[in-house]
């Protein structure tokens, strides 16, 4: 469906701690049945964690509304020196570029000035991949464009030559120092430590590992296919694969990096290889994930896997001078 005209004078904007969740309920239930029918992840325990929210004032961000009617939403959270854009979502009916725009420009303007606030970055799946670049009190927003991958009908499980001198195994909690250090080597000098800066230290990748692991997130961890290759002679990680399940039989790739002195030696396919094994074995239908644009390299591995673009979406990151 085309989404109807929208004029800037038909448009108002609210605080979201206004709004009950029995007047947002709908917007959401469109919002799960979005993510379901486009991004084949189960959002209703997303959605109902946000209406607990929304219900107990916790939630700062804005409502947009057309005749007095919710046609969108967003939010954000505080932490720190850092706000995370949480979720920003348009009503199929009315989703132009420029009602996202309200409510992106909305939010990012009022998470500026929260006390302590350095930083803001998020990554929205449902918004258009379109929108320009911008400034918000004098420092430039940066949009960094990333694409959401599916490989559908995981094919047979093909023969691996895995590296020699590594060993692989499922990931446990005991290896979460040392995947820790991982991340902040694999990704020193990476675009993706700018979008999710928790990659720049060790502190900051034991809290991503914890998150991702403990918490539904990006969907339940499914241990099976989270797997770590150890460098026999120095016992430390050479890469890691981690993984979850955002709908029953529907998988998600949550990470996958390799420290930079074994790149190009085939210990990122040996990984996410075992991983898609693990999900296979599951009875999985298909295997997502989510890749920053220029990195042609992880793209061309994941396409020699079987995966495909499904969608483009724009990652923000906003620094103060």
């Amino acid at each position: 469906m085309a989404a109807s005209p929208v004029q800037p004078s038909e448009l108002t904007i609210g605080d979201l701690r206004e709004y009950r969740s029995d007047i947002l309920e709908s917007l959401l239930a469109e919002q799960a049945a979005y993510w379901n029918r486009h991004l084949h992840w189960d959002f209703s325990t997303s959605k109902e964690t946000l209406l607990r929210y929304i219900d107990s004032r916790n939630l700062y961000g804005f409502v947009l509304l057309k005749d007095f009617a919710p046609i969108g939403y967003s939010y954000f959270i505080h932490e720190n020196h850092k706000a995370q854009l949480g979720d920003l979502f348009v009503s199929e009916a009315h989703r132009e570029s420029y009602a996202e725009r309200i409510l992106l420009n909305h939010t990012l303007r009022t998470a500026v000035v929260f006390p302590g606030v350095r930083r803001i970055e998020g990554q929205l799946l449902a918004l258009s991949d379109d929108l320009p670049e911008m400034e918000v009190y004098g420092s430039r927003v940066r949009v960094i464009p990333r694409l959401f991958m599916i490989l559908e009908g995981l094919p047979a499980a093909r023969p691996r030559s895995p590296s020699t001198g590594l060993i692989y195994r499922i990931w446990t909690e005991r290896d979460l120092e040392s995947t820790s250090d991982l991340i902040c080597r694999a990704y020193q000098h990476h675009v993706d430590a700018r979008i999710n800066d928790q990659y720049q230290s060790r502190a900051g990748a034991r809290r991503y590992l914890r998150n991702s692991t403990q918490h539904p997130g990006c969907g339940l961890f499914f241990r099976k296919a989270a797997r770590v290759g150890f460098d026999r002679l120095t016992n430390t990680a050479a890469g890691v694969c981690l993984g979850s399940l955002v709908q029953p039989k529907i998988g998600h790739i949550t990470q996958l990096c390799v420290d930079p002195r074994f790149r190009c030696s085939g210990v990122g396919r040996e990984l996410l290889g075992q991983a898609l094994d693990a999900y296979r074995a599951h009875r999985c239908e298909a295997v997502s994930l989510t890749v920053t644009a220029s990195n042609q390299h992880a793209i061309q591995l994941y396409e020699r896997a079987g995966f495909r673009l499904l969608k483009r979406f724009p990652a923000f990151v906003w620094e103060s001078c």
